[in-house]
């Protein structure tokens, strides 16, 4: 977690574990385990490029607008997403009212995006983000990076949160297999 993505990571963490009446540290061992004989985190720096597109078609519309997509509508299975978008746009977050909305294109700029894995040790107090890219025909990159906790962590109930759980209990990689299962590459009759 030496990266800067890793320390941005490790920052945010750190922030919901305040917010939450933890101490600044709880995490630290669920994301970087290897002073304890563990293999690190599974996080992932991935760059996406978008060529230019003349005469190509979207991937997909979207389910209520009609919105052509080159990534449809989801929700990433990380803790947190941060993603920093090169000059040209195109993610959209969904709104409480369904409604979709642009997020602007920042110079320098990283968008942070809470994923379904911070929703399940938050019992749901903090809602992994529903979002999805434009289709534009301009050429376009994104570099995200996906907070991701070590394979072994356990993903129970914040011992602050005092309510029944949402979501029975399960290791960080229990959950990447079973988050695997959901996507469409996997669902092959």
């Amino acid at each position: 977690m030496n990266s800067i993505y890793g320390r941005i990571g490790l920052e945010l963490m750190r922030a919901v574990a305040h917010a939450f009446n933890l101490d600044a540290s709880y995490f630290d061992n669920f994301l970087d385990d290897r002073s304890v004989g563990g293999a690190g985190t599974v996080s992932t720096l991935r760059l996406n490029y978008y060529p230019k597109q003349d005469n190509s078609v979207a991937v997909t519309v979207g389910a209520h607008d009609n919105q052509p997509l080159s990534c449809e509508e989801h929700c990433d299975g990380s803790i947190f997403t941060v993603l920093y978008q090169h000059e040209v746009g195109g993610l959209q977050v969904e709104m409480q009212d369904g409604t979709w909305i642009d997020v602007p294109v920042i110079p320098y700029g990283l968008v942070v995006n809470t994923g379904r894995c911070l929703e399940r040790w938050t019992n749901g107090h903090l809602k992994a983000v529903n979002h999805r890219v434009k289709f534009l025909k301009e050429e376009r990159i994104s570099i995200p990076f996906f907070l991701e906790a070590c394979y072994t962590t356990p993903i129970v109930i914040l011992p602050t949160i005092d309510e029944k759980p949402k979501y029975e209990p399960i290791t960080y990689g229990q959950y990447i297999i079973e988050s695997s299962k959901q996507f469409k590459e996997y669902q092959r009759d």
